[in-house]
């Protein structure tokens, strides 16, 4: 068996990443922000393509968990803003 040195080459194997697929048409428009009720009506696509079989199981978790981000996101930047009328509110009345 021969002796690896520090240097020696490490033969890596690279994974290709599935490419995202085509058949999931949730929107249909081009959309350059998503509002809440977009996601909504995309999450109900989803789940009619899902129960078609056209979406796989896998595709439709990876989906769900993106939307589920997304929405606690503008959940939290809209209770952001509110939070600072608020402040703002109570500020100005001192």
């Amino acid at each position: 068996m021969p002796k690896k040195t520090k240097k020696s080459l490490k033969v890596v194997e690279i994974k290709q990443l599935r490419q995202t697929p085509t058949r999931l048409n949730l929107f249909n428009r081009e959309i350059r922000y998503l509002k809440v009720k977009d996601v909504k009506r995309a999450y109900s696509k989803l789940i009619q393509d899902y129960c078609k079989g056209v979406v796989s199981s896998e595709e439709a978790k990876t989906v769900t968990y993106m939307f589920s981000g997304y929405l606690q996101l503008i959940r939290d930047i809209e209770f952001e803003k509110r939070l600072e009328l608020i402040e703002e509110k109570v500020s100005d009345a001192k």
